[in-house]
């Protein structure tokens, strides 16, 4: 009705009547008032046509990132035209486990460890990724003495597939290979090789919370053996728990920028903690 109104007095009001919106009589401020009036309500409509534009053409494109370094990105806010196909990530890592040995032999062993990640997204729901980095420290304790590790080259690939996301719970499948190799060096005596492969299958169920927010819970399954030589003799060992559970959480700081840590407190106890910018 008021739009009608406006329309109308744009009309009705010509150039000789405008000018009397200049003067002081009533009909003239009558006139100068339907003149606000109209113009204020176009204003108004310009306004919301502008806002309702902005947002129906601003795409989301957040994204998260996990323990894998970049799969808990939220695809249903990626769309083939603008989902990110790389990603690359940077980790800091801290395990404890206790480890057996042939011949009866045990040990506790704690390592920490650094990784650079890239990733490629061939699909919506296919995470590819590669990763090298270095082992910096640790310790590997037994009945007869503590051995110390030596710095060494480490490496990884692996794959994680979405299985399920409905934009707020989530469900991401992973895998990856790894290598590590060091020397363990015990007071007054040579270095010994130390070479480690590992086999991990797992889930990370979570949920999603403003498209910024994502803790998950996270279960995994892993095998492997280790190469050692004690007392000169070579022996292998594996991990006595085969399994991890625990929990993390994942930021989005800007839409490709994303940071996250994970805690492990059950089987092979660890903490992890990283940042990941995806293109």
């Amino acid at each position: 009705m008021s739009g009608k109104l406006c329309t109308s007095a744009r009309k009705w009001i010509s150039h000789e009547r405008l000018a009397k919106v200049l003067d002081a009589r009533p009909d003239a401020r009558h006139d100068r008032a339907m003149v606000m009036s109209c113009a204020v309500e176009s204003g108004v409509l310009a306004v919301a046509a502008l806002g309702l534009l902005l947002l129906s053409a601003a795409p989301a494109r957040a994204c998260g990132v996990s323990a894998s370094g970049v799969s808990s990105c939220s695809l249903a806010e990626h769309d083939e035209a603008v989902r990110p196909r790389w990603a690359v990530g940077v980790s800091g890592l801290y395990t404890s486990t206790r480890l057996r040995f042939s011949g009866g032999l045990s040990a506790d062993q704690i390592r920490y460890a650094t990784l650079a990640t890239l990733a490629y997204l061939p699909t919506a729901k296919l995470v590819l990724q590669a990763g090298a980095g270095a082992a910096f420290g640790g310790s590997l304790t037994l009945a007869d003495g503590e051995y110390q590790f030596s710095p060494g080259p480490t490496a990884l690939v692996g794959a994680d597939f979405r299985a399920f996301d409905d934009g707020r719970y989530f469900l991401i499948l992973t895998s990856g290979l790894s290598f590590s190799s060091a020397r363990t060096h015990a007071s007054g005596e040579a270095g010994e090789s130390y070479q480690a492969f590992d086999l991990r299958l797992g889930a990370q169920f979570g949920l999603q919370l403003a498209q910024i927010v994502r803790p998950y819970a996270t279960a995994r399954v892993f095998g492997g053996p280790i190469f050692w030589r004690y007392e000169n003799e070579a022996v292998t060992g594996t991990d006595t728990h085969h399994y991890q559970l625990g929990a993390g959480l994942a930021v989005r700081l800007s839409k490709a920028l994303s940071v996250f840590a994970e805690g492990i407190p059950l089987g092979e106890q660890a903490v992890a903690v990283g940042i990941g910018l995806a293109r």
